[in-house]
């Protein structure tokens, strides 16, 4: 059987990839804070509002390490639904054609019975 609809693959390919490159970004950009949290703790933080405490760096950590998880799931999982719907049209695709051999395999040339020829009915 051939591969068909190859841009819903490359696409899908691409998603996975595009996943892969976001929890690992996320992951680095969520130690990231967490660093800079912990270097400009006791300044008095942007605008003086104080937000250079360590644990809103904590915070900030596990928020950004949270959201880099649920994008990576939602992204890995629409390649996921990509590939499943290839799978289940090539499926199908392959059991109709399993039937239409069985069909075509076990079909019988019909013998007998009366001719609608105009031949048969000069006789």
């Amino acid at each position: 059987m051939d591969r068909r609809f190859l841009a819903l693959r490359v696409i899908a390919t691409i998603l996975k990839i595009l996943a892969w490159l976001a929890l690992g970004l996320g992951i680095l950009a969520a130690i990231g804070a967490l660093v800079a949290s912990f270097l400009v703790a006791g300044d008095s933080g942007v605008l003086g509002l104080g937000i250079g405490d360590p644990l809103a760096g904590v915070a900030v950590f596990v928020a950004m390490l949270i959201l880099a998880i649920l994008f990576f799931l939602f992204l890995y999982a629409s390649s996921e639904f990509i590939y499943l719907f290839l799978s289940i049209e090539e499926n199908t695709r392959r059991t109709a054609y399993f039937f239409q051999q069985q069909y075509i395999g076990h079909q019988t040339p019909y013998a007998g019975g009366p001719s609608n020829s105009p031949q048969d009915s000069l006789d």
